[in-house]
């Protein structure tokens, strides 16, 4: 026979569209009673150290902490009927910490007075941010009769766990699907008291529930102990889960939580876990379900001393084999004896100035290094493949190569401009930088990689007057590097940019001194770079210090725009 009111088992506010809505606040005291009371000490929660190194960069609120407070809502009665967990889900969309406040909101989406259950949607707002930190789905089952609410007794247990549990510390590559593990565990009345405690502390106010409601929810926070507790253990970071409630859960009855690994994403380092809770030696289920897991990896180390000094004291510089053009004065110059102190050897490219040449190479030698003066015009390229048969042939190999050679940077109004002027121009820095990576990168490729600086201008990016076929050689130049960055980066060649402002060199000597005086002076560091500066970044780009940096400029412009 039909239940003749089933309207009495039900709350009047279950209506569909009804709404319940708490704010709650969550403390460092709550947050340490629900550790004891669930066992779930995960060191992301409870641990600063370790929470600090994480992610959240600090300890993260138990995600079960927030969904707790749909025991709370008043709009279940839980308290004056005999309420119960049918099925709970969660999805856990933000962090949560210690001091934040928050909006429980529960929704009424549908009833069945036949058989006396509703469903209800629920959102944690965190207040300050506006952010949904969980969310998700709540049925609940009234099957009358008194309310079994229970008092804490003094002097009885009230944690959840049999034994005080450790947590596993399960690194993902080792976690495979079927992997099993378990949790004894037994509902005390000192439990449902604690509970009660830890919700009221939230919402500052006393809280009337069921034993019944608040006995099913126990066991369906005890989720998050096997994720934070078991499989994985410490390097959890809990998802979502779901959870069906299939036959009565009672206190003081011996229960078994039951996990196993059902599907391990390597992509998403994501595992699933199937979760039952048996009685005693049983294998009948009285609440199964499953979670969603991330399993974090080990912390970032950084490297110690010996690690540094061995990586990082030495520029990786001593022993190379570079070749620098347009080497016979000014930042060619200067850039070969920087590389030759720094124990590389060098190769000084030369057009006319053999003189020039042989006396760097002199100077270099004279002081223990090791360098050759090799003539060529590199906007020809047989000449600049007999230049590299010539390195090749004296130091075995190239390894850094910096194309540094330029024709001149006279000003001439683009109106008196012919296209060979441009096209000079061209021929000598992009031509010639060309010329030299076809012959210098298969020599790389087959050592296993290498280093191209190019020595572009801050003209490219702010052009000055008259200085158009300067301007558009070095523009193209930088189109190079870029290019061949992104082309060759698989194969360990680095190709990088240069970019210095007004340089104190003979390519600069027709411009008078009060024009180069006020370009010193509207410099921030209030003087014009010199030929040294500009070696300096060079070698920076050939070092190891810059082993992470490709396709990218260096700005040697003493503060001036442009910035980057």
């Amino acid at each position: 026979m039909k239940n003749a009111h089933p309207m009495q088992t039900l709350p009047d506010a279950l209506r569909p569209g009804g709404t319940s809505v708490i704010r709650l606040r969550v403390t460092d005291d709550m947050v340490r009673k629900f550790s004891e009371l669930t066992g779930d000490r995960s060191p992301l929660h409870v641990e600063s150290e370790f929470a600090r190194r994480s992610i959240y960069r600090g300890e993260v609120v138990h995600g079960m902490l927030t969904v707790a407070f749909i025991g709370a809502l008043d709009m279940l009665d839980a308290a004056n009927r005999n309420c119960r967990l049918t099925s709970l889900n969660a999805q856990f969309t933000s962090p949560v910490y210690a001091g934040d406040t928050f909006v429980l909101t529960g929704v009424v989406i549908t009833v069945d007075h036949a058989a006396s259950s509703a469903s209800i949607e629920y959102t944690v707002e965190n207040t300050r941010t506006r952010i949904v930190v969980c969310k998700g789905e709540a049925v609940v089952n009234y099957r009358g009769g008194a309310n079994d609410a229970a008092t804490q007794t003094a002097g009885r247990p009230f944690s959840l766990p049999d034994e005080p549990l450790e947590p596993m510390d399960v690194r993902f590559e080792r976690i495979s699907k079927g992997d099993p593990d378990s949790i004894l565990f037994s509902i005390k009345d000192g439990s449902i008291a604690a509970l009660k405690s830890i919700l009221s502390e939230g919402i500052e106010g006393a809280l009337e529930s069921s034993t019944g409601f608040l006995s099913d929810l126990l066991c369906v926070l005890l989720f998050s102990t096997s994720a934070g507790m078991r499989i994985p253990g410490r390097r959890a970071t809990f998802l979502e889960f779901t959870a069906s409630v299939r036959g009565e859960i009672r206190l003081d009855t011996a229960y078994k939580l039951n996990g196993m690994v059902s599907h391990v994403s390597r992509a998403g380092r994501i595992i699933k876990k199937t979760v039952s809770i048996t009685v005693g030696g049983t294998d009948a289920s009285l609440l199964d379900g499953k979670v969603a897991v991330i399993v974090n990896p080990d912390h970032a180390k950084m490297p110690d001393m010996r690690q540094l000094k061995d990586d990082a004291m030495d520029l990786g510089i001593k022993g190379k084999v570079v070749v620098v053009t347009g080497a016979s004065r000014g930042i060619g110059e200067t850039t070969a004896r920087l590389f030759a102190l720094h124990g590389a050897k060098v190769a000084v490219n030369y057009f006319r100035g053999e003189t020039d040449a042989k006396r760097i190479v002199d100077d270099i030698t004279s002081s223990g290094g090791e360098a050759l003066a090799i003539g060529a015009d590199v906007s020809d390229a047989g000449q600049v493949r007999e230049m590299i048969r010539k390195t090749v042939e004296r130091f075995s190999r190239v390894d850094i190569l910096v194309n540094n050679a330029v024709r001149d940077f006279k000003p001439t109004p683009f109106l008196k401009l012919d296209w060979d002027d441009l096209q000079k121009d061209m021929d000598v820095t992009l031509k010639g930088a060309f010329n030299c990576c076809k012959e210098v990168i298969p020599l790389m490729l087959s050592s296993g990689g290498g280093r191209i600086i190019n020595v572009s201008t801050i003209a490219v990016e702010t052009p000055p007057p008259n200085q158009s076929k300067y301007v558009c050689s070095k523009s193209a130049l930088v189109g190079l590097t870029r290019s061949l960055a992104v082309e060759f980066a698989s194969n360990n060649i680095q190709v990088n940019c240069v970019v210095p402002n007004f340089v104190e060199t003979d390519l600069v000597g027709h411009i008078p001194e009060v024009y180069r005086k006020k370009i010193a002076d509207d410099t921030p560091l209030r003087r014009n770079s010199t030929a040294t500066d500009v070696a300096k970044a060079v070698i920076f780009l050939a070092s190891s210090y810059s082993s992470f940096t490709t396709g990218q400029k260096v700005m040697v412009t003493g503060g001036a725009p442009p910035y980057l």
